[in-house]
């Protein structure tokens, strides 16, 4: 799968559910800066694991794999199984 796909899901994700109205993220925004608590990721790890059939590992659960949309994509293509 496309990472600007994962990325916009998972932007549209912390946009509706998560973050304040009208707050924005970008794929580069760094999501503790934006308000990205610790209660909220464990909401979009619910989230990636579900919409993108994928369980994350408590070895990737390190705050650089949390820290932006790339960072978070990266984890889910490297775990999604190949075609």
């Amino acid at each position: 799968m496309d990472t600007n796909i994962i990325i916009a899901e998972i932007k549209k994700y912390i946009e509706n559910n998560i973050l304040a109205a009208g707050m924005q993220v970008d794929a580069a925004t760094d999501l503790k800066q934006a308000g990205i608590d610790s209660f909220s990721t464990v909401e979009i790890i619910l989230f990636i694991e579900r919409k993108f059939g994928v369980s994350i590992p408590d070895e990737k659960l390190v705050p650089e794999n949390f820290k932006t949309l790339q960072s978070l994509a990266a984890i889910v293509q490297e775990l999604m199984p190949r075609a």
